[in-house]
């Protein structure tokens, strides 16, 4: 595969970008295992959105223990993630919803070199509707990741950049740069998160440098970012949205209902689903604050 960003130049350029669908952004809420509630949210976004490209992405968790029950689970994973039936639990035809399995890497050992395997089998549990695998993994083999694109282009693929992430790359917005450069095409959103399922608030002067280069450097790749959002934590966003009206956002730890347990890792247990009435009104309030014209 060809591993270069599309650079958008002039009008036919744009329109081309469109069409391959890189344009298109998404509000996340994290662990929705119903259909019933993943329509519910569609409706909310439909009811208040500004974009008709934006969608509700309904996300739901799992990684490598989860994904294969024959294998001794060292840790804890399989009481922390949905079991591989339940996957696309959540998962429907609705146009407006983007279903994607977020595949969190922190529980395998990184030189157990599985990626690949992980990635079809979370092909085979996603089921028909599925549309976009998350990665929660520090900087993966971008030629693993080419070969599964290249298998698989009709999904699109997300790369989470957490604090792990950034501390190898030396905290240098210009390295992140570089090292998102080796993927090419053959990742459509990168997701800045600082957080990682935790529930601490975004720190939005921080992420604004690094989202101004990556649009300069590589303007093809779309833009997400996620710390703490929710219905009561909206706030952080502003100066985001601000800059940039067009970005996704995802969110999980302030969605859950009250009391919602948190693991050994401090991440909260993707097994507590997101609460409807909390991840409706966090849809409205972004809905709100995105897509406006930005100031000149």
């Amino acid at each position: 595969m060809e591993k270069e960003r599309i650079k958008i130049t002039n009008s036919a350029e744009s329109a081309n970008a469109k069409i391959k669908g890189l344009y298109e952004c998404y509000a996340g809420v994290c662990d929705v295992i119903s259909p019933e509630q993943a329509r519910a949210m569609a409706e909310e976004l439909r009811r208040n959105r500004k974009n008709p490209d934006r969608k509700v992405m309904i996300g739901v968790m799992t990684g490598h223990f989860a994904l294969r029950p024959d294998k001794d689970d060292p840790g804890e994973q399989r009481s922390v993630f949905p079991s591989r039936e339940e996957i696309s639990l959540g998962f429907t035809d609705d146009p407006d919803v983007l279903n994607t399995v977020h595949f969190a890497d922190l529980y395998r050992p990184r030189e157990a070199q599985t990626l690949l395997d992980d990635l079809e089998l979370i092909v085979e549990y996603g089921g028909e509707h599925l549309h976009a695998i998350q990665l929660d993994v520090t900087w993966p083999d971008p030629d693993e990741i080419d070969k599964f694109k290249e298998a698989h282009p009709e999904l699109k693929i997300i790369l989470q950049i957490g604090q792990t992430a950034l501390n190898e790359a030396g905290k240098d917005p210009q390295k992140v740069v570089e090292l998102l450069d080796r993927y090419g095409d053959s990742i459509d959103f990168v997701l800045l998160d600082m957080s990682m399922g935790k529930g601490k608030n975004m720190e939005s002067e921080g992420l604004l440098p690094l989202l101004r280069l990556i649009q300069k450097e590589l303007p093809g790749l779309g833009l997400a970012v996620a710390g703490g959002l929710g219905p009561d934590s909206m706030e952080p966003l502003e100066p985001v949205a601000k800059e940039f009206p067009g970005i996704s956002i995802d969110a999980q730890g302030r969605l859950k209902p009250p009391g919602a347990k948190a693991d050994s890792l401090g991440h909260i247990i993707s097994t507590t689903p997101a609460n409807l009435d909390r991840s409706n009104d966090y849809i409205r309030k972004s809905c709100a604050m995105l897509d406006n014209p930005k100031e000149e």
